[in-house]
């Protein structure tokens, strides 16, 4: 199930969203999931962590006090009637997306309860590793995805410094697929490709189980380096330490078959989010205690059946509001 539950001052959505073009800012003071289980309270440029049991709580409560249902066309913010604020409110469960209508003014109290009994999340650091929690290998055998080695870049980049910056992520991994098991190991500038033989599966995966069991933090500053491992059927993720991660794929490169060499034309280096243009004049410093939208996942997967991708911080959504930056949903053609 998603949730995304907020009170909008429609005036400055509208500011933000449609005269100053670009990336908005996202005023609401809202409650979403960012995952299962993990919901996230955002206002006044903060985050808050609520507990799931708060959470669930809230969104009972606003349910019985809803008024109607809507078919998800939320006021237009060009054409509001009159009404400078409205409440926002869209679940989802399973493949169906719900609009409800509520009063904005009870919800903004409601919001502002809940943020009381909420924990501050007091910075950038915080708020990624409460986002990113990392789970626990299942007791056994298990199946492992892939594993990686790379230099973390931003993904919601904005398009004019995209256009002119091309970070070199020099990443390694190691992934199976149905044609086998892969390798490629990235150093300086030469990249090398290996097929891994199948009979050491079993090896692989007591190393990774050792590797996991001491896990590193989601956060990773723009330009350093992070390493995660991907298992199971719903492919979730254990942030690990880099350097040993990198030892390891190492050592399975050392037991392995290379298939190719190749030079790499490397891009320019991330550094610390000192990039050009935009990125460039605010630097990390500059975006302290801004109300940016957060931080997409990592590998967002392509839209599903029914959903559509944000074009500003690719979130994959269902209804008609991005649920990360708000983001109006834009029919084809127009």
């Amino acid at each position: 199930m998603y949730v995304y539950i907020g009170y909008r001052d429609l005036a400055a959505y509208y500011m933000q969203n449609a005269c100053m073009g670009g990336k908005p800012v996202n005023n609401d003071y809202r409650l979403y999931t960012f995952t299962d289980g993990i919901y996230v309270l955002h206002c006044g440029g903060a985050d808050y962590a609520v507990s799931t049991d708060e959470a669930e709580k809230f969104v009972k409560e606003v349910l019985s006090g809803t008024t109607g249902k809507h078919p998800g066309y939320f006021p237009l913010v060009s054409d509001f009637g009159g009404k400078k604020t409205a409440a926002v409110v869209e679940i989802r469960d399973e493949a169906d997306c719900s609009y409800y209508d509520f009063d904005d003014q009870l919800l903004l109290k409601m919001l502002d309860d809940l943020k009381d009994r909420s924990t501050l999340l007091p910075d950038r650091r915080a708020y990624i590793n409460y986002c990113y929690p990392n789970p626990e290998l299942p007791e056994g055998d298990f199946e492992l995805k892939s594993i990686y080695h790379q230099i973390y870049a931003p993904d919601d980049t904005p398009p004019s410094v995209i256009n002119t910056y091309r970070p070199d992520l020099r990443s390694s991994s190691f992934w199976k697929n149905d044609d086998g098991l892969h390798l490629e190991v990235r150093e300086e500038n030469s990249k090398t490709s290996y097929e891994v033989p199948a009979e050491l599966i079993p090896e692989i995966k007591d190393k990774v189980r050792l590797l996991c069991a001491d896990p590193a933090e989601a956060y990773v500053e723009y330009g350093g380096w992070e390493s995660f491992v991907h298992f199971g059927d719903d492919d979730k993720r254990i942030f690990t330490d880099p350097d040993r991660t990198f030892a390891l794929l190492k050592e399975i490169a050392s037991q392995s078959v290379v298939s190719k060499t190749e030079e790499v034309k490397a891009g320019p280096m991330p550094n610390n989010g000192q990039f050009n243009g935009f990125m460039g004049m605010l630097g990390l410093s500059g975006l302290v205690g801004i109300d940016m939208p957060p931080e997409p996942p990592k590998e967002a997967a392509p839209p599903g059946p029914g959903e559509w991708k944000c074009p500003f911080c690719g979130k994959n959504n269902t209804g008609k509001f991005c649920i990360e930056c708000g983001t109006e949903r834009k029919e084809e053609g127009k």
